[in-house]
């Protein structure tokens, strides 16, 4: 004979609890493990051993994980101190000082356009003379008149006298159906020309050397296809004589620096 149930008790069982779960208080709902500072116990009444080491993981994983982002952040603090630091530090330097550049270098360069200019005024003379063929000696007396030696401000008179010839040359290209065959080769050693020019011009410019001021020829109006043609043989004879000697200046100006 079993002990009478209370009353309203009749066909309800107790609920089971989960393992490791023990009876709440009269009231209550029943506690989980480690709520409220409960403990999970066993049948025999003693704290169950895997929540123990649940437990004991859980609290080892967490500090792990304060001291971690406590010594990141230490990190961090001690490495924005070191770069405030470095820029105070560079802040009292003074500023680098720019190399100034080798003009020697931009003779180099120079002195290579001139060889390759005398190159293609050579060509284009012979390309000339089997075109249009004129025996004689060709002579204008706005050409300049060639130095054979380096006087010192050379880098001046050299660019008067190359902005001369390439005036001459403009010249030439406007003389019409005369020379339109040999208008392209013609154009391209213009271009060269001007090239050649500016390069003089921005060396003189580092150096801080004047500028030429002579003023330029005035050439006169085309003539007949004879005086074209004659023009056009002076020039190119004129202008491959200058070109040899300009390249052997420019070295030797290049050798005093």
């Amino acid at each position: 004979m079993g002990w009478p149930r209370p009353a309203g008790m009749h066909g309800i069982r107790p609920a089971r609890l989960a393992p490791g779960m023990r009876p709440a208080p009269a009231g209550g709902e029943p506690a989980a493990p480690g709520e409220g500072g409960a403990q999970c116990v066993g049948s025999s009444g003693a704290p169950h051993p895997r929540a123990s080491v649940h437990g004991q993981q859980g609290a080892a994983q967490q500090g792990a994980w304060l001291g971690w982002r406590r010594g990141a952040g230490g990190n961090v603090c001690r490495l924005l101190v070191a770069l405030l630091s470095l820029c105070e530090g560079l802040r009292g330097l003074p500023a680098p000082r720019l190399k100034p550049s080798d003009p020697r270098a931009d003779f180099d360069s120079i002195i290579s356009l001139a060889k390759n200019l005398l190159s293609d005024t050579k060509h284009l003379f012979h390309h000339f003379k089997s075109r249009y063929p004129a025996e004689g000696e060709h002579k204008m007396d706005t050409l300049p008149v060639l130095s054979m030696s380096a006087v010192p401000g050379g880098l001046a008179r050299l660019s008067a006298d190359l902005q001369n010839y390439q005036k001459h040359l403009e010249w030439l290209r406007r003389a019409g159906p005369v020379l339109r065959p040999l208008e392209p080769d013609l154009g391209a050693l213009h271009a060269r020309l001007e090239r050649l020019v500016k390069r003089l011009e921005h060396l003189m410019s580092k150096l801080n050397l004047p500028r030429p001021s002579d003023p330029l020829p005035t050439l006169p109006s085309h003539g007949t296809h004879w005086a074209v043609v004659q023009a056009g043989h002076a020039l190119f004879h004129s202008l491959h004589l200058y070109l040899d000697w300009a390249a052997r200046a420019l070295v030797l100006i290049r050798n005093k620096l």
